[in-house]
């Protein structure tokens, strides 16, 4: 299905959640500290963890009306900076030989076989043959959507193909942190190394809890950032979670036009809060997304998983901790209930192949497997989480 459209402008470049959780009766309530970031084989706990029952975060936390971003989010316009399109980036197939002549005996000869050449049928998008220079995975680009200039980074493999189409995976930060913790901390995610070279990679970033945008740091910042996912704590906002939609869809749409993409392999793996925008990514964006990997996140929506689309259901790989106090195992588990739901599997588990402390669930969906991952850490994403993730994402058809 065609992406919901946002429209939007391109800016000239220029120049990374954890959280400690709180619950409401109906949403997500995440307070507003960060733990420390992990060091060594540990994470740290989060501080305030989970508020116990009846426990509502104090006055202060919930977003003015000023915080939200306008109805509609994205501006007229769209043009990419890097031209026209092409005219969708496949080659014309290979030509068909001549039938064979009939033989004394009557029978035909074997027709000639479908000579190679275009790219996967569907699939490659208008950016396939442009060829376009990828900027620096180090420099956050911009991308104008509704009254807000929104910040990335983006790495293209150096040497791709520009006629082959690649997959996208997002690689989305936790609360109040930065998209260079996700791209190039060695606590993030890791997914320049693990797909190496096979992927291109979008670095999104949150924007502030009084609903601005402003450049993030270009150091790693883990808890120091004023970064949110869908408004800041005590609940999800739902226009702020609509934008940040909007953010996503204009992001693929550019980087489509741009760069040869496999419009049916995007994929989402995000850290906490991250992993919560991972899931509602998986909900309202079902048609757009292949698969998820979140990490100590929940969702979709809020601690008791809803989605308004009855159809959407995803393959999914979860990591969650055994000692987690910010993202519990009871909520980890209630997100894995949800998803192994809607891909209709049984509650029966067997060692997945992707190593690990993880299992596969038994008889889901052909296209929707999913895997549960725990360790017995904190609120940190454990080393191998990326090559682990973006292993199952290969496995995919």
């Amino acid at each position: 299905m065609p992406l919901p459209r946002a429209s939007f402008r391109l800016a000239k470049p220029s120049y990374l959640l954890p959280f400690a959780l709180c619950v409401s009766a109906s949403c997500v309530a995440a307070c507003s500290s960060e733990p420390p970031a992990p060091s060594g084989s540990g994470g740290s706990t989060g501080s305030g963890g989970v508020v116990g029952s009846g426990g509502i975060v104090g006055s202060g936390g919930i977003v003015g009306s000023g915080g939200v971003v306008g109805s509609g989010g994205a501006t007229t316009g769209g043009a990419s900076s890097s031209g026209g399109s092409s005219s969708g980036g496949s080659s014309s197939g290979g030509e068909t030989s001549s039938g064979g002549a009939t033989g004394s005996g009557g029978e035909v000869g074997s027709t000639g076989g479908t000579g190679s050449g275009g790219s996967p049928g569907g699939t490659g998008t208008a950016g396939c043959g442009k060829g376009t220079t990828p900027p620096s995975s180090m420099t956050q680009q911009t991308i104008q959507v509704g009254s807000l200039t929104r910040y990335y980074l983006l790495y293209v493999p150096p040497d791709a193909d520009p006629n082959e189409p690649l997959p996208i995976v997002f690689g989305i930060h936790g609360l109040n942190m930065n998209n260079v913790w996700a791209a190039h901390d060695s606590s993030g995610f890791q997914l320049i190394e693990a797909t190496d070279n096979q992927a291109i990679l979008i670095y999104p970033q949150g924007i502030q809890a009084n609903g601005q945008s402003n450049p993030p740091s270009s150091q790693s910042q883990w808890g120091t950032a004023d970064s949110n996912w869908g408004g800041p704590p005590p609940s999800a906002n739902e226009a702020r979670l609509n934008a940040d939609l909007d953010y996503i869809d204009a992001l693929i749409e550019t980087v489509s036009e741009d760069y040869c993409v496999d419009s049916d392999r995007i994929f989402a793996m995000g850290f906490s809060q991250g992993g919560f925008m991972s899931n509602a990514l998986g909900c309202e964006r079902a048609s757009v997304f292949r698969a998820l990997a979140p990490v100590a996140g929940w969702g979709p929506w809020s601690t008791s998983p809803t989605c308004g689309d009855e159809s959407a259901k995803q393959a999914v790989i979860q990591v969650q901790g055994d000692t987690d106090g910010t993202v519990t195992p009871q909520m980890g588990q209630a997100t894995r209930d949800f998803w192994r739901g809607r891909a209709h599997c049984t509650t029966t588990s067997m060692p997945s192949s992707l190593g690990g402390n993880c299992v596969e669930y038994q008889g889901c969906d052909a296209d929707s497997p999913i895997v549960y991952c725990t360790h017995g850490g904190d609120h940190f994403v454990p080393d191998g989480s990326g090559q682990r993730a973006w292993d199952f994402f290969q496995s995919l058809d």
